[in-house]
């Protein structure tokens, strides 16, 4: 038996002008129009010679053209917002984690039901241990699932004034949350009383924290999580290799 899998009869050819062609021209010559005046010059050349037919990847290029510029506006505007609102970026009363005194601030929009975050806390966590002049100041952004993030925040927030917000952090990206007595096992593993956490997670000075960080968040164009800003960069994603670099070259700035 055969390793490969198996073969089927090529399809027949179809004429330039048949039916399905003519549509994907069609879509093709509207996603150009779209592009315009970024698109790359050589597919416009391509559409007016009809080879945009035999160069799929023509297509992708001008995709990934469209998606990179996107994100440039996107990093722009939210740029230009973060100078605009720098000074509250940063409160007294944002739980931080690392060294508090730290020279370096970095900033992060999180969210406990983020695939991304769960999976860059640790990696988070062992780079603040290799570098005490750094902190990450912490803004619960509760948006994957409004519910269940903003509950997760609020547990969170409330371990902020016990010394046990950092313990309930990793504790909250490492349990397997199915259940309320998950929730209650991580609490209790963390070193905190789950049923006065519970309590005061719904207090207002906590849900009016989650609101205020939502309203930022807004504000500066952030969408989703993670987000980080290093001195008043954005880096949109778990890109932990941009952040080190952005903490590189804060720290040559200290010098």
């Amino acid at each position: 038996m055969s390793d490969t899998e198996p073969t089927t009869p090529p399809a027949k050819s179809e004429p330039l002008l048949s039916k399905s062609n003519l549509t994907l021209a069609l879509a093709t010559g509207a996603f150009v129009l779209a592009l315009a005046p970024y698109v790359l010059p050589n597919i416009q050349g391509l559409i007016v010679r009809g080879g945009i037919l035999s160069r799929p990847e023509a297509l992708m290029e001008g995709s990934r053209a469209l998606q990179a510029k996107q994100d440039a506006e996107l990093r722009q505007s939210v740029e230009t917002a973060i100078k605009a609102n720098e000074g509250a970026l940063i409160a007294v009363d944002d739980p931080v984690l690392g060294n508090p005194k730290a020279a370096i601030t970095i900033v992060e929009f999180q969210d406990y039901l983020c695939g991304y975050c769960k999976a860059a806390a640790p990696q988070i966590e062992a780079f603040l241990k290799e570098n005490p002049d750094v902190r990450v100041v912490v803004k619960e952004y509760p948006v994957i699932r409004p519910d269940q993030s903003r509950f997760l925040a609020g547990l969170a927030l409330a371990a902020r004034d016990t010394g046990h917000y950092e313990a309930v952090h990793h504790a909250l990206y490492a349990g397997d949350l199915k259940t309320d007595a998950d929730v209650d096992q991580v609490l209790t593993a963390a070193g905190v009383n789950p049923a006065d956490i519970r309590a005061k997670a719904q207090t207002p000075a906590v849900q009016a924290k989650i609101d205020e960080t939502l309203k930022l968040g807004q504000s500066l164009g952030i969408q989703a999580t993670p987000n980080f800003i290093i001195g008043g960069v954005l880096v949109n994603g778990a890109d932990l290799n941009q952040v080190k670099t952005l903490v590189a070259a804060e720290r040559t700035k200290l010098k």
